[in-house]
């Protein structure tokens, strides 16, 4: 989104809720656009997507949550970089008109110069899963990614006792096909593009490093 512009229209104060990702929606009901999503200021501390013209704002990650979409970025970002693409946190992606996700890792298959990037040039999406977007990201956003051509979409599951567990999806006639479980503890490959591969443990997503 871009900085200097306007706050999010008719929250006022931001309603407080439970957990780490507690949830609320603008009180205009609907109507919004792209341009009006990336027209808003940063809301420090906050997420803010735009879902069916609608305003819908998330608070931050919690570190745990944090510390794991780094670390699967920094190891996307390694593999993907020399065929030219990167990979980023926290990054507004662009599904179609009224529909905005800022998701925990996006892909791109060229330099992001901005704070959003279009769903044309996304490669993979992967969203770690917090207790108040289990819905979101188990059936709303694969759905929307799917239906928008997005070839690859991650999901992190971190309420495992012995770590994180990866579910790893590829687009097959226009919905997502589960390609391969990656357990904590075992570690395991998967392709990230046609070209790229990965190859790693999901326990090392999270674990306190020696």
């Amino acid at each position: 989104m871009k900085a200097g512009a306007r706050g999010i229209p008719g929250t006022g104060a931001l309603e407080a809720g439970q957990g780490a990702m507690a949830v609320t929606t603008a009180r205009r009901l609907d109507g919004y656009t792209l341009d009006d999503w990336e027209s808003l200021e940063p809301v420090e501390g906050h997420r803010v997507e735009l879902v069916d013209g609608r305003f819908v704002v998330n608070a931050a990650p919690s570190a745990k949550h944090q510390r794991v979409a780094d670390r699967l970025c920094r190891l996307l970002d390694d593999a993907v970089a020399p065929e030219g693409m990167e990979a980023l946190t926290a990054t507004g992606v662009r599904v179609r008109e009224g529909l905005a996700y800022i998701s925990d890792v996006v892909v791109s298959t060229e330099r992001v110069e901005t704070t959003t990037v279009g769903v044309d040039t996304v490669a993979l999406v992967a969203e770690v899963v917090s207790p108040s977007t289990k819905k979101t990201d188990r059936l709303e956003k694969p759905a929307a990614f799917a239906s928008a051509g997005v070839p690859a979409y991650w999901r992190v599951e971190l309420d495992e006792a012995d770590g994180p567990t990866v579910y790893c999806y590829q687009l097959h006639d226009g919905v997502y096909s589960e390609v391969a479980v990656l357990n904590p503890g075992e570690a395991g490959q998967v392709a990230v593009t046609g070209a790229v591969s990965v190859t790693f443990d999901p326990k090392d997503l999270h674990q306190r490093r020696k």
